[in-house]
């Protein structure tokens, strides 16, 4: 028969019509467990993987309730009263993570696990991949991000040797964090402060963090996806080497 989709699950035409005329979400959840209940039947393990999670935070059901919190509950309700399947979130957002982190409703019940950068010993097989030739000098400038080693990819297929793209890439990083200072300082009452943050880990990759008392200064550049936050292990880093890089580089131009 026809189907219609909803965030890549198929759903037949007739149900999904029935399913989306009231807008009620508690229909889609009913839909689904029934989708994971006929997979176990046939004798397989089902895995929900919800990408992006961050992208529903805000959504409310036609109740007035964060549709995330009905989410929840019902990720609770396959893995730990129904047992129908595994349940994988993914989220990029770190302030989103810090959020559902606190989640009572999740506590003992969900696990948090870091996707980080690759070793240098992976990095170095995936240099090879790309073709890469100056692996210490690369390590040097991106480390393990997989972002960046694409990015240096494509810088080379413009012509630029590996140096060269490396210092195009660092160049366009710090300049970012320039006109992220130039706007602090024409809008931010704190502005000295919050610059004087970022700058202290020119001198360090990564520390613990005190939240109460640092949490507005983190969170904004957090926010601005120049630092990371991991609220498992309360520590705070650069988001990559190279933006650790560019950072060292503006603490010294002061």
């Amino acid at each position: 028969g026809k189907f219609s989709k909803i965030k890549g699950i198929p759903i037949p035409e007739s149900i999904f019509d029935k399913l989306f005329s009231g807008r009620r979400i508690e229909n889609i959840f009913k839909y689904l467990e029934r989708v994971f209940e006929e997979v176990r039947e046939s004798k397989k393990i089902p895995i929900f993987v919800l990408d992006e999670l961050q992208t529903i935070k805000g959504l409310m059901n036609t109740a007035g309730r964060l549709i995330i919190h009905e989410l929840f509950n019902f990720l609770v309700r396959l893995t730990k009263e129904t047992h129908l399947c595994h349940c994988l979130c993914s989220t990029s957002d770190c302030l989103f993570i810090e959020e559902i982190y606190s989640n009572a409703r999740l506590e003992g019940r969900s696990k948090y696990v870091l996707i980080d950068d690759l070793t240098q010993e992976e990095a170095f097989r995936v240099y090879e991949d790309f073709g890469f030739e100056e692996k210490e000098l690369i390590w040097e400038y991106i480390g393990g991000k997989i972002g960046d080693m694409v990015r240096l990819f494509e810088g080379k297929k413009q012509g630029y040797n590996e140096e060269e793209a490396l210092g195009e890439m660092l160049k366009d990083t710090k300049g970012k964090l320039r006109m992220i200072e130039a706007d602090i300082f024409e809008s931010q009452k704190e502005s000295e402060a919050l610059w004087g943050y970022l700058m202290e880990f020119g001198d360090i990759w990564e520390r613990p963090v005190e939240l109460k008392k640092e949490k507005k200064y983190l969170f904004f550049w957090v926010d601005r996806n120049i630092l990371f936050y991991n609220p498992v292990e309360s520590t705070v880093r650069p988001q990559s080497k190279l933006i650790h890089k560019a950072i060292k580089l503006c603490a010294i131009d002061q």
